[in-house]
């Protein structure tokens, strides 16, 4: 027997965890009657089974090359097949529109949560790239992360609170919900917040983690040398520092400095100005280094008004307006590209 249909609305709204319980309830029986069909593909005619595999991997296949460095999904075939086939009869072509969803040149399916009441993917990105990439989660926050970095979570939080396990460094911009908690996982330290921006970097092989608060604030809790729990509240300009091999988790007041770090934003106006003349201007209020692979690109001229915007943001529109791009280890960043005319 053929599946009741579902809206494409409230499908969309179930995969963005934006359902309420009730319409979450109406999703998951729905999708449950699809499982007591696992071969419904079988029950049509070889043409009509051959026309919906075609279109819902053609569809897939022009989504991840639609832009550059779109995502790249791993996916069990019978649960593709099964879901695919099953959202395409009963709603349509749907299943490619939702690929839109995630913006990210490389996600892969993990696996089924361990929360049997919402059973749903983990995602797991990791930026494999040489530029700072801004990773959109399923709340609308987002995550600017840095090379190497790695953030996992479920494809739709629940509805008492928002989970994600990072390493590396990134500047998290978290959208506000006092209904649903933000937590981060990093190692044996524990971030929360309800809405706020603020940089983590926890990359194991440097011993030491820590969290800088831009705006809002931000509990930090680890197990101390003895398992005792540990908590500390940071407000803007503070910062946690927990120490890997002492489990020693502390807070200070961010150190004054010359020159602002890459998440902080700043205001800044270029009119026509050379590029050679912009990095210096760029140098001078923050804390990097850049080099042009070019030296003839010191020639061409920018344009631009950044208000209150951070570094990557500004690096990410120059590069789109002068048509180059960048790579970025640590603070030192090397823009690539060919001269202007």
């Amino acid at each position: 027997m053929k599946p009741n249909g579902i809206p494409p609305a409230l499908l969309e709204k179930y995969l963005s965890g934006e359902c309420t319980d009730a319409e979450k309830a109406i999703v998951e029986a729905w999708y449950a009657s699809l499982q007591g069909e696992p071969r419904y593909l079988d029950h049509l005619p070889d043409a009509e089974q051959e026309e919906i595999r075609h279109a819902a991997f053609g569809n897939i296949r022009q989504e991840l090359n639609m832009v550059e460095e779109r995502p790249v999904k791993r996916l069990p075939w019978h649960w593709l097949a099964g879901i695919a086939a099953s959202i395409l009869v009963a709603l349509g072509i749907f299943l490619a529109g939702n690929l839109k969803t995630v913006r990210l040149p490389e996600v892969t399916i993990k696996g089924l949560g361990t929360d049997p009441s919402k059973a749903l993917p983990v995602t797991t990105f990791k930026n494999t790239g040489r530029q700072i990439v801004r990773h959109q989660l399923p709340d609308g926050s987002v995550v600017s992360m840095h090379p190497n970095a790695v953030i996992e979570y479920h494809t739709a939080f629940a509805t008492n609170k928002r989970f994600v396990i990072f390493s590396g460094e990134g500047f998290f911009d978290v959208k506000k919900d006092k209904t649903r908690p933000f937590n981060i996982k990093s190692g044996e330290m524990i971030i929360r917040v309800l809405g706020t921006s603020f940089n983590v970097k926890a990359i194991e092989s440097q011993k030491k983690f820590q969290v800088d608060v831009v705006t809002g604030s931000v509990q930090v809790t680890a197990a101390g040398e003895t398992f005792d729990r540990q908590e500390v509240i940071l407000k803007p300009q503070q910062q946690a520092l927990f120490e890997l091999d002492s489990k020693r988790l502390i807070s200070k007041t961010s150190p004054l400095q010359a020159k602002k770090e890459i998440y902080e934003p700043v205001t800044i106006v270029f009119e026509e100005t050379p590029l050679n003349k912009v990095i210096e201007q760029l140098e001078k209020r923050f804390n990097v280094s850049i080099s042009l692979a070019n030296p003839a690109l010191a020639r061409c001229g920018l344009t631009a008004n950044f208000e209150s915007q951070a570094f990557p943001g500004i690096l990410e529109i120059l590069c789109t307006s002068l048509e180059v791009s960048y790579t970025i280890s640590d603070n030192n960043i090397i823009i690539n590209g060919e001269p202007c005319e």
